[in-house]
């Protein structure tokens, strides 16, 4: 068997991230402070592609960009960060998108410009790519316009060509939680909601109810509940893993991240127990920084940093 160039590729989204944090929230015509302000790398695809390669699994990325100013800070960061950029297309009628994240730990509110995350479809998917890798995960669903109607064939194609899946959603902005997805669950290995998105996938009243729905739908349910931790459920199996305990600086990029650690351990074999382990660990790492790549930058001190914080030291 041919050996991949990739581990895993992420369909995902370009949006650069302007954070403020200790901050009153806005009102129509009057002027409120920030205490501190982070211009950094965001989407929650991205975030997960950067932060898995910093813990040296090999990444490739799928996603429109503008050809602006904005689009190449995101390319140049992904590519810093260790990530293959060769999936991304950048052109000039389009402009790249972004977040502003208004933050009071630990609580935040976010205001997205989608810019062309609209624009790509499963058109412009380039299968060569693709399948240099051994697992295709799919963030920020309810976001990605263009692809979303078509997430299960995309990834009903993906498991025919021998590659695992995984989902994200992040909050639908219409608060619909459609049927599109639940037609793209049943193609997907890994699913990864928070416990308030997994809630109203499901239309449950309590996260208990939420897991009992889904873990019928996927092959792994993936349910991440901040402070409480993470659950997660295969079979007829399930297992529950508490946070780790660290001074949050801010939350952006936490369960972005968790994401990350849990496809670092899954894709290494490891069991559901350890990925989670990883998978809180990472969480707990991202929210030590403003900004959900900032504390996975310097690569050489990712690994001590996640080994002091499973280790409680």
């Amino acid at each position: 068997m041919k050996k991949k160039n990739l581990d895993v590729a992420v369909i995902g989204e370009l949006n650069i991230d302007l954070v403020l944090r200790d901050i009153a929230m806005p009102e129509n015509e009057k002027e409120k402070l920030a205490g501190d302000m982070r211009f950094t790398m965001g989407s929650s695809s991205a975030i997960t592609a950067h932060n898995l390669a910093a813990l040296g699994t090999r990444v490739g990325f799928v996603g429109k960009a503008g050809l602006d100013a904005f689009g190449r800070y995101m390319v140049e960061q992904l590519t810093a960060g260790g990530v293959d950029t060769r999936g991304i297309q950048m052109q000039s009628n389009l402009k790249t998108g972004a977040t502003i994240v208004l933050a009071n730990p630990p609580y935040k509110a976010l205001l997205t410009y989608m810019g062309a995350m609209r624009d790509l479809t499963m058109a412009d998917l380039d299968w060569d790519y693709i399948i240099e890798a051994n697992h295709l995960h799919i963030g920020c669903f309810f976001l990605q316009t263009g692809i979303r109607p078509d997430a299960g064939t995309i990834f009903a194609r993906a498991r025919k060509l021998g590659l695992t899946t995984s989902l994200d959603t992040n909050w639908d902005p219409d608060e619909q939680w459609g049927e599109d997805l639940l037609q793209t669950l049943p193609h997907t290995d890994l699913f990864f909601p928070n416990e308030d998105e997994a809630m109203r996938i499901a239309r449950a009243a309590s996260v208990e109810e939420a897991i009992a729905k889904l873990r019928k739908l996927v092959k792994i349910l993936v349910v991440k509940r901040g402070a409480a931790g993470a659950t997660v459920c295969a079979g007829e199996e399930s297992w529950t893993a508490p946070a780790y305990r660290v001074e949050a600086v801010e939350t952006t990029g936490a369960g972005d991240s968790f994401n990350a650690g849990f496809l670092h351990g899954w894709l290494k074999g490891m069991s559901p127990v350890e990925c989670m382990q990883y998978g809180n660990a990472c969480g707990a790492l991202a929210v030590t920084e403003m900004g959900g790549t900032e504390a996975f930058k310097e690569q050489a001190t990712v690994w001590p940093r996640l080994r002091r914080i499973i280790d409680g030291r």
